[in-house]
This record gives structure tokens, C-alpha cells and sequence, in this order.
């Protein structure tokens, strides 16, 4: 039981260094004029995100 737990919790940090290693490299290469459109697609994902929920885990 104990090594699931620790596979499980270093399958996670590994995702985590690898989302902030994404998003840094988003950061740095994105315009300053394409952030608009980014912010856009985030919020349009959240809100789909939030209608599936609703839906799915009800």
C-alpha cells in the first residue's frame, strides 16, 4: 500500500514540474498581444469545465 501512495504522489509532483515547466515556457515566448486571446481560451475552458461538472458528478 505504501509504494502505490509514493508512485502516486511522484506521478503527481512529476506533473506539477512539468505544468510550471509549460507554463514558463508559454510565458516567455507568448507576445504581449496574444495574452487577450490566451485569456479568452482559459475562461471559455474554465466555464465549459464548470458546465460539465455540473452535469457529470450530479
Amino acid at each position: 500500500m505504501g509504494a502505490r501512495r509514493l508512485q502516486a504522489t511522484l506521478r503527481r509532483i512529476g506533473g506539477v514540474i512539468l505544468g510550471v515547466a509549460g507554463v514558463a515556457l508559454v510565458v516567455r515566448v507568448l507576445p504581449l498581444y496574444l495574452w487577450p486571446l490566451v485569456l479568452g481560451v482559459v475562461l471559455i475552458w474554465a466555464g465549459w469545465q464548470l458546465y460539465i461538472y455540473d452535469r457529470s458528478y450530479w
